[in-house]
């Protein structure tokens, strides 16, 4: 799995936990919360479908490790078996 399949998968997993997000608007370099109406739950639920989308434990000490796009993307990316 390459970073723009993680890409991909995390705007799908967003997008399912706040629809109201359009994926073509997300900028990948800014905080969720700085965009959207993305508060703690929504974190939490973020942080959870990430978790079991991927297969990677992430504790609570990481959650700001999801905090954007990119940033998420790369969290997971270097936590896959292989990964960066």
């Amino acid at each position: 799995m390459d970073i723009r399949d993680i890409r991909t998968r995390l705007l799908e997993l967003l997008t399912a936990i706040a629809p109201d997000i359009d994926a073509a608007h997300v900028d990948p370099q800014r905080a969720l919360h700085e965009q959207f109406d993305f508060d703690s739950m929504d974190a939490l639920h973020f942080a959870t479908a990430v978790s079991e989308a991927f297969g990677i434990d992430i504790p609570q000490r990481d959650y700001a490790s999801l905090a954007s796009l990119e940033s998420a993307a790369q969290f997971v990316l270097s936590h896959l078996p292989g990964g960066a």
